[in-house]
């Protein structure tokens, strides 16, 4: 499983996070000379997978002789979990003899055991009487009840009229009797045509409740087992399954396929082997799935659902959230608000026009980082309300204007609901892919990830509707104006297949190119030299190359046309 690595340039100093990276040139070399043995195990395959690798040192041989690389892929390929030269699974459930296969046997048989009752034609005919009756029972309430009413309608007209003789009267009340007592008997007879439809079923859906308990009981006892097969190392030689790593957490409980993404198996198998980490990089190879925004060879953070409660243990560390910030970012100090960066472009009586930096956040977040609210709390003690009228991501640069009562809050809101702000981005995208000119409108709509938060998925069904319209400017960059406000909206829209199928440059969650595409997609392995010369375009980009431009809305008060300019740092 240990790969020599052919290596010249610098050794990394440290063990790179995997929830916020850019992959080092020894991970890009490493991928490159991973390629073949992944383009032979990918031939036939028709959908796309997460692949990792971990470039590790011999301990105690830190000599280029002991260095070398490990690959992974998350998951299964080809019903199989272990193929040579990628490095096994935590723990190998898919053995065909072994209890989870076992196990898993007796719930399909559970499974073929209900199919069997939900499709014999004598259940499904009662069933079909069942609905049949269940209808016709439905109308002939609804006619009697009508019944009814027309004739309590009728009585009251006729007493309203003037004087009714005894037998008259008595007359109507046996009237009313008799149709409460036909809707009684209505009701009776239907119920008990279906009693003794219900008779029938008994037997049918006694054994169909069996069953599903039983496969629950099955199903959850196997997931727990199998959980606490996957004991995982951490950096200290110390063990821990999954059930005891989750505990802690939010949901309490391993979600589906912890352990099996490609990064626990990585470290897993370094410990194990007395191998060192030294740097990792995840990438997908293959056609990109319709929800989630991955490219073939694009890099991507590690997933924060299923693998941050693991890499927390397992790196002997906390793996921070995001992005470490710069010192000079500190709680809202008096010294720390003026470090943070931001700027008053404009100043109202009651809202301010604010130039927010890259790194920043819009409002705080669970930590004592600093924030725009946090700034204008500092610098403006007299202001009150919420002040936020709407966010920018913390990676994102631009303007945003902020409210200093509660009243113009208000207002300002009720412009952003009533789309009468128009918000204007610069964006530079990791490579070219338009032509000046080529302008058009992105619709994809997006949903909340819930095992990956704060990342979106494109979701056609349960989407929230998401526009955006772009212009080209160069090859590379372009005018964005989203036409309405969903979480990383335009990053999404650019990266998404279905979008512009491009990462905006500097993206650390939506993806890195890993620059070998050329070399790969022509069917010829990379050499080392090639891998080493070429440098990805986001390198040394220490921020996202998105940027808030301009901002355009009506004064909330006086309704004059407002607009404000900041050109893009970049």
């Amino acid at each position: 499983m240990f790969h020599p690595l052919h290596y010249d340039g610098e050794w990394p100093a440290a063990m790179n996070n995997p929830f916020d990276y850019e992959p080092h040139a020894v991970c890009r070399q490493a991928v490159s000379e991973a390629l073949p043995a992944i383009r032979r195990l990918m031939e036939g395959v028709g959908e796309g997978k997460m692949f990792g690798v971990l470039v590790v040192e011999k301990e105690p041989d830190a000599t280029p002789c002991g260095r070398g690389f490990l690959m992974a892929f998350s998951g299964q390929i080809g019903d199989s979990a272990s193929w040579p030269g990628f490095v096994p699974p935590v723990y190998d459930y898919l053995q065909p003899d072994g209890y989870f296969k076992q196990e898993e046997a007796r719930i399909t048989a559970l499974n073929r055991q209900m199919t069997d009752i939900t499709t014999d034609s004598t259940y499904l005919y009662l069933l079909r009487t069942r609905e049949a009756l269940r209808q016709e029972a439905q109308t002939a309430v609804l006619k009697a009840q009508t019944v009814m009413r027309m004739g309590k309608k009728l009585r009251d007209e006729r007493r309203r009229e003037g004087f009714l003789s005894a037998a008259e009267q008595e007359e109507m009340i046996r009237e009313s009797q008799f149709q409460k007592a036909e809707l009684h008997r209505t009701r009776q007879r239907y119920a008990g045509r279906e009693d003794e439809l219900q008779t029938l079923l008994e037997p049918y859906e006694s054994q169909l409740k069996r069953l599903r308990m039983e496969r629950k009981e099955r199903s959850e006892a196997l997931q727990r087992w199998l959980f606490e097969q996957f004991e995982m190392l951490n950096a200290s030689g110390q063990r821990r399954n999954l059930l005891d790593i989750f505990a802690p957490t939010p949901q309490g409980f391993p979600p589906a396929g912890a352990g099996e993404c490609c990064e626990p198996r990585l470290l897993q198998y370094a410990y194990a082997h007395g191998l060192k980490p030294v740097q990792m990089a995840m990438f997908w190879y293959g056609p990109s799935p319709h929800d989630e925004v991955r490219h073939h060879l694009q890099c991507y953070p590690a997933c924060r659902g299923k693998c941050k409660p693991i890499l927390e243990w397992m790196m002997d560390a906390t793996v921070s959230n995001s992005r470490p910030q710069a010192s000079n970012l500190q709680s809202p100090t008096s010294q720390g608000v003026d470090l943070m960066g931001c700027e008053v472009l404009r100043s109202y009586p009651d809202f301010l026009i604010i130039k927010k930096p890259a790194g920043l956040l819009s409002v705080p977040g669970k930590g004592s980082e600093p924030s725009v609210c946090s700034w204008v709390s500092a610098h403006y003690p007299d202001a009150e309300g919420p002040l936020i009228v709407h966010r920018l991501d913390q990676d994102t640069s631009g303007l945003m204007v902020v409210a200093l009562t509660k009243e113009m809050h208000r207002l300002l809101q009720q412009l952003f609901l009533g789309r009468q702000v128009e918000k204007t981005y610069v964006a530079e995208l990791e490579r070219p892919v338009l032509t000046p000119g080529q302008d058009g409108i992105i619709r994809l709509p997006l949903l909340p990830d819930p095992l990956n938060r704060p990342y979106q998925r494109v979701d056609h069904e349960k989407g929230k509707e998401a526009v955006t319209r772009y212009k080209t400017l160069t090859p590379t960059r372009l005018e964005l104006n989203p036409l309405t406000g969903r979480t990383h909206q335009l990053r999404v829209h650019c990266a998404h297949q279905e979008g512009l199928g491009c990462p905006i440059k500097g993206d650390r969650l939506y993806g890195h190119s890993l620059q070998v595409a050329p070399a790969d997609t022509d069917g010829e392995p990379l050499t080392a030299a090639d891998a080493c010369a070429v440098k990805p375009q986001a390198e040394g980009a220490q921020r996202l190359f998105l940027h808030a431009q301009r901002l355009s809305f009506p004064h909330p008060l006086t309704h004059e046309p407002l607009t404000f300019e900041w050109e893009a740092p970049f």
